[in-house]
């Protein structure tokens, strides 16, 4: 789908949405932020979409309300599976990385009472094993030499408490679909896991060889990246309160200050915290000048 117009979620598309219809274009409505963004499937149909619109919101071009005859029948298991299907394909990389991190959510029972899967074992920032004086952990130039690579991105996978993930991952779905459906899954990808990787091997340098995981690091990310990028395109912002951002900030400091330590929610990784939140930033500048020299070339 192809961005044909964005516009205040106070004015009403419902007769202008009927009129693309009646005029066979194809598009889709949805919302981002306190704007509403119209989206065709054709890239010759936005400076139709943008001119007709332009009739309408001037009053030159006035439209009547189509009688939609009966009320829609309720919705059935099979509509209820392909509205699933469909928000998986609008939005595959922001479900299929909360669906992954449920079902590895198992991986982490018993921790608590020093009872390690195997899965758990692999997926850690560096291998570990269990000692007369408590845990071993091996050096990450051992995990080199192991050729596991993948520890550098998997801890964002382990959450320790239900309350752990839930708080995440509904952070994660509110951030992780605005950049998706703003910018692609490819961009959000790239975000994830640049995002993941600095929180990793932040939290490490910060906190030493320990058992640290969890979305918090990507999610950080993702507030750095859509406060960078709505910055420096406002005419593309993501479209998120500014309370969001002086709430991530304060958090952040509360955490380095050992505030958040005190209360009944385990220690902070305030490292990986860090880590995310400066790829976020970084990633955010890069990927706003590059949308900025396609505009101007």
């Amino acid at each position: 789908m192809k961005l044909a117009l964005e516009v205040s979620r106070d004015i009403d598309l419902s007769l202008f949405s009927q009129y693309l219809w009646q005029q066979r274009i194809t598009h889709r409505i949805n919302e981002s932020g306190d704007n509403q963004v119209l989206w065709v499937a054709s890239e010759a149909d936005i400076e139709t979409v943008k001119a007709f619109y332009t009739r309408f919101s001037t009053g030159e071009m006035r439209l009547q309300k189509i009688d939609q005859g009966p009320a829609e029948a309720p919705v059935t298991g099979s509509k209820r599976l392909a509205l699933v299907v469909w928000s998986f394909i609008k939005l595959p990389v922001t479900l299929s990385v909360i669906l992954l991190t449920v079902l590895l959510y198992p991986i982490s029972w018993g921790v608590d009472q020093n009872e390690f899967s195997d899965w758990f074992r692999l997926m850690t920032f560096v291998p570990f094993d269990i000692g007369g004086r408590g845990l071993l952990f091996a050096t990450v130039a051992e995990t080199f030499n192991s050729l596991e690579y993948w520890r550098l991105l998997t801890p964002m996978f382990i959450h320790f408490s239900l309350l752990h993930i839930v708080f995440n991952l509904l952070w994660f779905w509110e951030l992780g679909r605005r950049v998706e459906t703003r910018l692609g899954g490819a961009e959000l990808t790239i975000v994830i896991l640049a995002s993941s990787l600095c929180a990793n091997v932040a939290q490490y340098m910060l906190s030493g060889p320990s058992l640290f995981g969890g979305m918090s690091g990507v999610v950080f990310g993702l507030l750095g990246f859509t406060l960078v990028w709505s910055r420096l395109l406002p005419s593309r912002t993501i479209a998120l309160p500014d309370g969001v951002y002086i709430f991530m900030f304060v958090f952040l400091a509360l955490g380095f200050a050992g505030i958040i330590d005190l209360l009944p929610f385990g220690n902070m990784a305030n490292g990986a915290h860090l880590g995310g939140l400066l790829a976020g930033l970084i990633l955010g500048f890069a990927f706003a000048m590059l949308e900025k020299g396609k505009t101007t070339s």
